[in-house]
C-alpha cells in the first residue's frame, strides 16, 4: 500500500511538473492589427464649419517590437511610401455594397517610434487616429475603414477592418 501511494505521488508530481512548464507563446514578427474602437462626434472646425470628427483606435501586436519610425529617420525602404507606415482606406456604402472613396489627401500616416518595455520583444499598443470631415464635403450615410501597417523590417500586417458605421450617429463603437 505504501509503494502504491509513493507511485501515485510520483505520478502526481510528474504530471504537475510537466503541465506547469508551459512553453511560452511564440509571436510572429509580422505585425497583427485589429479594430479596437471608433468614436464619432459632431464638432466645428477652426472656421466654424460643421464637421464630423471620427477617432479610430487600432490595436497592434508585433513579436519583435519594431513598430513606428523615429522622426529623424527616413528609412530607404519607406521612401517609396512617402515615409509613411500606416495606411487607412475609407469606404462608403452604395446600394448595399462598400466602395472605396478616393480622397484628395489619402489617410497615410507615420506612426510614432515604439519600443517594447522589459526584456520581452513583444509589443502591444493602441494607435489612435483622428479624422475631421467637413459635413459639406462628406455626403456619406454609412462608412467603414480598413487599415494595415508596415513595421521597420518592412513586414506588412494583415488588413484590419471596422464594422459599418452610420455617419449620422455619435458615440463609441467597440469590437
Amino acid at each position: 500500500m505504501k509503494q502504491f501511494r509513493s507511485a501515485l505521488l510520483l505520478i502526481f508530481f510528474a504530471a504537475f511538473f510537466i503541465y506547469s512548464c508551459e512553453k511560452p507563446k511564440v509571436y510572429t514578427n509580422t505585425p497583427v492589427v485589429t479594430f479596437k474602437s471608433i468614436s464619432l462626434y459632431d464638432s466645428n472646425d477652426t472656421l466654424g464649419n460643421e464637421e464630423k470628427k471620427i477617432v479610430l483606435t487600432i490595436f497592434v501586436e508585433d513579436g519583435d517590437g519594431d513598430i513606428g519610425l523615429p522622426e529623424y529617420d527616413t528609412i530607404q525602404a519607406f521612401k517609396d511610401l512617402d515615409n509613411k507606415n500606416l495606411f487607412i482606406n475609407l469606404y462608403q456604402k452604395i446600394d448595399g455594397e462598400f466602395v472605396k472613396v478616393d480622397l484628395p489627401l489619402p489617410h497615410n500616416y507615420r506612426t510614432p517610434y515604439l519600443e517594447p518595455q522589459g526584456q520581452e520583444l513583444l509589443l502591444r499598443a493602441d494607435i489612435e487616429v483622428t479624422f475631421g470631415y467637413t459635413k459639406i464635403f462628406f455626403p456619406y450615410d454609412t462608412i467603414k475603414y480598413d487599415f494595415y501597417l508596415y513595421d521597420r523590417a518592412f513586414n506588412k500586417s494583415n488588413i484590419g477592418e471596422t464594422p459599418e458605421i452610420p455617419v449620422d450617429t455619435t458615440g463609441t463603437f467597440n469590437l
